[in-house]
């Protein structure tokens, strides 16, 4: 099958971990002739570069096709539309299935005029990445008029569009909320963890290496946190929560924005029992997960949440409505009390008890294999 994935409204890197380069991968993988059109955009040192056009085959497999925006009157409005001419492309690689990578911008008329001109029978399915956490609530009169404008695009789409998913359930909620897709069109598809970063034979020598680094005892129930560590992230809470906690020990990684490490780096020095690492390589991030007895995040979503869950470690998450599904079958659980002493009181629960044990077998099972892109990819499918 020939499939051609669409991501004009966001920057990207080759290599990097996100939807629109995995699932991609694992189209490749299960034996699809696969193509990805995106912008000329990419990230760089923090900045966003334009790279220019490009058309080549990556590491993957997979054609990368690079193509500018439409220039409208306004840098905002080129933005807003993120419209790429990709017609004459699907019209030249003649796709069964396409993947369009987000709800906004107009490119999605391209996908359309090619299902109606030339293919009646091709699958269009849509993703959705916003919540209403990280995306627009709609509280200022500027916002309304930008809702409108993706309101309007995304009605005339639907008839043509097979299925929307949420990459969340709280994801799926705001597509139908804030974009009105209709319910009978959406679904979630999750995302995950890349099969091929996370090394399953060698999880007891990695544990046990990383343990011997920080001097982490074999019955010290270890806790390992991370990512980019903001406010939103709430580590804080965290932290004090383990603080001193007999028989516990804590590890922190990620990046420290310089306005939050005075105050972290005082909670640090009063806790004899949590080490702070600094940053980890994005592909060494699973042997922390296999290193630690519980994962844990108390602030907003990261995709480090479905990574945890996929290494196969117990887990558990700060209660975020429309986000339960970190949880498949009891690999994880939530702190429904998002402070200091509600975390003190989880890990206390679970700490050497038959609770966690439960956990343990359950993360330890297939049930986690649904993190996986191999599978999450397979899912992605099922319209075809």
């Amino acid at each position: 099958m020939k499939i051609v994935h669409i991501a004009p409204s966001a920057p990207y890197n080759e290599g990097w971990g996100y939807q629109e380069n995995l699932l991609p991968k694992y189209h490749k993988k299960l034996g699809h002739d696969v193509t990805l059109i995106v912008s000329t955009f990419s990230h760089d040192k923090g900045a966003i570069v334009d790279v220019g056009e490009e058309d080549y085959v990556n590491a993957d497999g997979v054609r990368v096709i690079r193509r500018a925006y439409k220039k409208y009157a306004t840098r905002a409005l080129t933005n807003m539309h993120a419209q790429i001419n990709a017609y004459p492309l699907l019209k030249e690689i003649a796709p069964d299935f396409i993947f369009f990578h987000g709800l906004q911008g107009t490119t999605i008329y391209q996908a359309i005029r090619y299902k109606k001109k030339d293919n009646p029978n091709c699958i269009i399915v849509r993703d959705n990445h916003l919540d209403y956490n990280i995306g627009t609530r709609c509280t200022r009169f500027k916002d309304k008029l930008i809702r409108a404008f993706h309101r309007r695009h995304i009605r005339r789409t639907l008839k043509y569009v097979d299925k929307v998913y949420g990459v969340t359930p709280w994801r799926k909620t705001y597509a139908e909320d804030y974009f009105s897709v209709p319910s009978s069109k959406t679904d979630v598809l999750i995302m995950g963890a890349d099969d091929e970063k996370i090394n399953f034979s060698s999880r007891e020598s990695i544990r046990l290496k990383i343990r011997e680094k920080y001097g982490i005892k074999e019955d010290d129930f270890l806790i390992v946190t991370g990512g980019k560590l903001d406010k939103k992230k709430k580590v804080d809470v965290l932290m004090e929560g383990c603080k001193n906690l007999a028989g516990v020990k804590l590890l922190v990684f990620g990046s420290l924005l310089d306005e939050e490490r005075q105050s972290f780096e005082s909670l640090l020095s009063s806790a004899d029992n949590i080490t702070y690492i600094g940053w980890v390589a994005a592909d060494s991030v699973y042997d922390y997960f296999f290193a630690a007895d519980l994962v844990a995040f108390p602030g907003q979503h990261s995709v480090l949440w479905e990574q945890a869950c996929a290494s196969k470690t117990p887990c558990a998450f700060a209660r975020w409505e429309g986000m339960d599904h970190v949880d498949n079958g009891g690999n994880s659980s939530f702190v429904d009390e998002n402070t200091p002493q509600g975390w003190r009181e989880e890990i206390i629960r679970l700490c050497g008890t038959q609770a966690y044990a439960q956990m343990l077998q359950t993360a330890r099972s297939e049930k986690t294999d649904v993190y996986l892109y191999s599978n999450i990819a397979k899912k992605s499918l099922q319209n075809v």
